[in-house]
C-alpha cells in the first residue's frame, strides 16, 4: 500500500513546523518526526483508526504530543491523506477534500 496526499497537506506541514520552530529551536523537527511516526503508522495498519465526525469515508488519527491530527481515507492500494490539521480548527476542516 501507498501514501497519497492532496496537494495542500505539504503548505499545512510546512506552516506548522515553521510555527513550532518559531517557537523553539528543534521543536518544528519534533513536530514533523510525530508526523512522520504516525504517518508510518496510518501505513502499517489504515483501519486503526476511527472514522471523523460520523464520516463512513474520512478516518482521524492523531498526533502524540501535539494537538494535530491527520485526515486520511483508505482507497484501492493507498492510503489518501487529506489534511493535517490543528484541533482548534472548524471540526469540519478538511472535510470537502
Amino acid at each position: 500500500m501507498k501514501l497519497s496526499f492532496h496537494r495542500l497537506v505539504q503548505r499545512e506541514v510546512n506552516d506548522a513546523v515553521r510555527w513550532y520552530e518559531d517557537r523553539s529551536n528543534g521543536l518544528g523537527d519534533d513536530f514533523f518526526t510525530k508526523l512522520t511516526t504516525t504517518l508510518a503508522i496510518i501505513l502499517a495498519n489504515p483501519e486503526r483508526n476511527g472514522f471523523w465526525l460520523g464520516s463512513k469515508i474520512v478516518r482521524r488519527a492523531s498526533l502524540k504530543r501535539f494537538p494535530f491530527a491527520v485526515l486520511y481515507e483508505i482507497r484501492p492500494g493507498k492510503v489518501r491523506i487529506l489534511c493535517v490539521r490543528h484541533d482548534k480548527r472548524h471540526p469540519s476542516y478538511g472535510m470537502g477534500r
